[in-house]
């Protein structure tokens, strides 16, 4: 049991995880001709961040090796050093095969870019698919995630979904029900806020999040949608100064008075730490940070609850997101990647991923019950429905990622802080259209 939980902890984790066979040997020939030796003597060259799915699945990349006949050059970086040496190693023939991406932050630009080689083709393809791959058991809204404009780009390795964590003790001394709306979340803070909760029975604060605009976009996304807002209107128009991109700004206005004062500076760690700590009621993040809040040195560790995001107006919020693989455009070895991809993302090795605490959006791993078993039941249920339900344009679909992050980060702040949120909006849709302007076809 918690296998690899003090990995987990030392790595950063997202806002906002497999290969069909692990064994050292195969038939030459499986159904339809499909053969995992068709490439071998190939060498791949993969591009990967630093990732608990890398740090579990990298001791497992000889069983590939052995499996294909086929050699794994790994490189491995930072999230912020893998960006910079892609924007050039990427038009590179032959320097690339295979890299890790965010599809919602880095698809539309490196598709724009034609950076990105379509799967479509190679999936279909019965030479070039194991038979036994499923990519149907993927959950339906991460196969949605991977595609744009209809054209399938990377598969994901891990996933998550931001959702309610919540003091499963405190709800239950105060007889407060778990939030299934945007109004009973709001209503739950007001209520839960000052409480005592602490280890000493100190007062804590009603929730909790990201506040930091440019890291508290999928957030606010959640609010858009559950308003039932969308990030462009019919007219490709930014719809933040909108009236769904409003009320979504007004609900967060209204939660910060629940909230740590300084909460529009608070990053992911930040707010971990207040809730570990045992002094907030509700943490709004993403799924995947949960070995933090169950390791031993937490004080709320065997507390936590995991919910959905609550529904408002117009829907549901969840916001999915993930890690994905793709493969370059620019790659010498299309088809020895699309290996990879299948065995990296297939059951056993999503089998795998999951026993150490890896979510995995491939559905019938969870079925698992040896290979789930470190996961909480309330968590298992939740991450199922969110890759059923959930809207993967955590951003906007624009190539220029990191300024419209800016741009809409600043109003989220703005909210945080109490300011007049239809100035803030205003700004920061002149400031998004200026950005289609300039950046986009």
């Amino acid at each position: 049991m918690h296998r690899i939980r003090s990995l987990l902890t030392m790595l950063a984790v997202t806002l906002l995880l497999a290969g069909c066979s692990g064994g050292t040997a195969a038939a030459p020939d499986g159904p339809r001709g499909f053969s995992w030796r068709q490439a071998q003597g190939t060498t791949l060259r993969l591009l990967v961040t630093e990732t608990p799915w890398l740090q579990v699945l990298g001791n497992q990349f000889t069983k590939f090796e052995e499996l294909t006949g086929i050699r794994l050059a790994v490189e491995r970086y930072s999230r912020q050093e893998l960006w910079t040496v892609l924007e050039t190693a990427l038009a590179e023939p032959g320097r690339v095969d295979i890299f890790m991406l965010d599809p919602a932050l880095d698809g539309p630009r490196f598709h724009r870019a034609g950076r990105i080689l379509p799967l479509n083709d190679l999936l279909r393809d019965p030479a070039s698919t194991n038979p036994e791959y499923a990519w149907e058991e993927i959950l339906p809204r991460f196969r949605a995630g991977a595609e744009i404009d209809g054209v399938l780009l990377s598969v994901p390795v891990m996933g998550e979904h931001l959702g309610i964590l919540y003091r499963k003790d405190v709800f239950q001394r105060y007889q407060v029900g778990v939030p299934r709306t945007l109004g009973e979340l709001e209503a739950a803070a007001r209520y839960l806020h000052q409480k005592p909760m602490g280890s000493k029975n100190e007062p804590g604060v009603g929730i909790v999040s990201r506040g930091n605009g440019p890291t508290a976009t999928s957030l606010y996304a959640a609010f858009l949608h559950a308003q039932g807002g969308s990030w462009f209107d019919g007219g490709r128009r930014s719809s933040i100064n909108g009236p769904q991109g409003l009320a979504a700004l007004d609900a967060i206005r209204r939660l910060a008075g629940y909230a740590p004062p300084n909460l529009s500076k608070f990053d992911w760690q930040d707010a971990s730490s207040l809730f570990t700590e045992g002094r907030a009621a509700m943490y709004l993040e993403g799924s995947s940070i949960f070995p933090i809040l169950e390791q031993a040195s937490s004080r709320v560790a065997g507390k936590v609850g995991y919910a959905l995001f609550p529904d408002g107006p117009g829907g549901p919020g969840t916001i999915i997101a993930s890690r994905s693989l793709a493969i370059a455009r620019q790659s010498a070895n299309p088809r020895a990647a699309w290996l990879f991809l299948q065995w990296a993302t297939g059951r056993e090795m999503s089998r795998w991923a999951l026993g150490f605490e890896i979510l995995t959006p491939r559905e019938s791993t969870w079925q698992d019950r040896a290979a789930r078993e470190d996961i909480p039941p309330e968590l298992r249920e939740a991450f199922l429905a969110a890759g059923r339900i959930g809207h993967a344009q955590y951003v906007p679909p624009l190539a220029a990622i990191t300024s419209v992050r800016e741009a809409i980060g600043e109003a989220i702040e703005a909210a945080f802080r109490g300011e007049d949120i239809r100035l803030a909006a205003d700004r920061a849709a002149a400031r998004l259209t200026e950005i289609q302007r300039t950046t986009e076809p």
